[in-house]
Formats: C-alpha cells, sequence, structure tokens
C-alpha cells in the first residue's frame, strides 16, 4: 500500500511545549465541530477529525427528488517527531485539510506557534539512498523545459531498467525543474519505492516503508 506523507516543521512558545497537552484541551466530542483523539497506533500519533454536512438527493414514492442533510466526521492522522530541539509534524494521506489541521493547532496553541512544509525542490534526504543497497531512477517528471522562445514542455519518463538523468539525451542542454522523482530501492533484498515531490509530498510502499521514513526524518532537519 503507498502512503503519502508531508512534512513541517513547527515552532511551538515555551510555555506549550507539551504537544499532547495541547491537543487534550481539544478532544473531539458528540457536539463538537472539530477536534483532536489519540491515533489507534498510541505514542506520539494522533488524529484530527472535523465534522461536514453532505446533502443527499432522494427520489420519493412519486418521483420526486427530496434532500436531506447527512453529516459526516473525516479525519487526518498525524505524528510527532521530535528531532533535538526540532519538532516537526509527519501527515499522513493529507490533501486540502492540511490547512485546517495547522489553524486549529494555531488556536490552541495562540502567539508563536508556526509551521513551514519541508520541500524537496532543491535537495534529497542522502540518508535514504547512502542507507540502501542499490537504488534506480525508475519515474522522472520534469517542467518548465524550455525547447524555444515560445514552447515550454513538461514531460514524463519511466522505465522499469533504470534511468540515468544525466545520459539522457532529450535533456541536454536544457533548463527545467524536477516535479517529481520515482525512485526503487532494495535493502537486504526487500524492495521499496519512494516518490518525492517538488511541493514536500512522499510516497512510500514497499516492504521497507517504516525504514525508508525514518531515513527521511533523520534528514530533515538539514533540509529547513
Amino acid at each position: 500500500m503507498q502512503i503519502r506523507y508531508r512534512w513541517f516543521r513547527i515552532q511551538l512558545p515555551a510555555r506549550s511545549r507539551d504537544f499532547a497537552a495541547i491537543v487534550a484541551n481539544c478532544p473531539f466530542e458528540p457536539g463538537s465541530t472539530y477536534g483532536f483523539a489519540r491515533a489507534p497506533s498510541g505514542g506520539a500519533f494522533y488524529r484530527y477529525l472535523w465534522r461536514s454536512r453532505v446533502v443527499v438527493t432522494k427520489l420519493n414514492s412519486e418521483g420526486a427528488p427530496t434532500y436531506e442533510q447527512i453529516d459526516s466526521v473525516s479525519f487526518i492522522d498525524f505524528a510527532v517527531v521530535e528531532l533535538g530541539n526540532l519538532i516537526f509534524l509527519r501527515i499522513e494521506n493529507a490533501g486540502r485539510n492540511i490547512r485546517d489541521l495547522l489553524n486549529a493547532l494555531e488556536t490552541l496553541v495562540g502567539i508563536g506557534f508556526t509551521a513551514k512544509p519541508v520541500t524537496f525542490d532543491k535537495e534529497r534526504p542522502s540518508s535514504v539512498f547512502n542507507s540502501v543497497d542499490s537504488s534506480r531512477l525508475i519515474g522522472l517528471k520534469v517542467v518548465g523545459a524550455v525547447l524555444a522562445d515560445d514552447l515550454v514542455a513538461r514531460m514524463e519518463f519511466v522505465s522499469k531498467e533504470g534511468m540515468v538523468v544525466e545520459k539522457m539525451d532529450v535533456l541536454s542542454g536544457l533548463k527545467y525543474k524536477v516535479d517529481l522523482a520515482v525512485f526503487e530501492l532494495v535493502l537486504s533484498g526487500l524492495r521499496g519505492q519512494i516518490a518525492f515531490a517538488a511541493n514536500g509530498s512522499v510516497k512510500i510502499s514497499g516492504q521497507i516503508a517504516p525504514k525508508l521514513i525514518s531515513l527521511v526524518e533523520q534528514d530533515l532537519p538539514l533540509l529547513i
């Protein structure tokens, strides 16, 4: 199963260093529009939950449409990662509701709370590649490649055998930005896959997924 992660470096004021105590002040209860809970896995894992209302259309016995409002509960799982004096949030499969989560934390913490996304547009975690037995680039997406004065290309490459960017003639001499890079990794005979997007999203899958997460987080202080 492939899981998408985002990391954010957060700063808490000195008076609010106990993250567990912070979210405990806003539990998700029957009457709450949003709140927090411990994730089922325990430890430093948490769950942000919120309610939303969906309008469902039904047909009555005469075939005329009727409308009914249904309340639903959605959630985002995240973990608190402490590396020395630095604190990061690791958010799983986050979508547009990342902002809601961060806004809720800012409301709880108050003045002094900041959150900055970790991105991989300039550098990728070197520990991932230095710690595995082998790695190969199997997917690449580049944007902004200027082919002519009025022609800019978005190009995507896929290879089961692996690619070496320096040997790709089609990219030779072009200026471009890497939007996505997908790697297949092998460690002790076990395989995994990791995909870095320029916006900071990282997709991880395979038998060594937990190890890959740990290796990415090992280098987070170097990427901020």
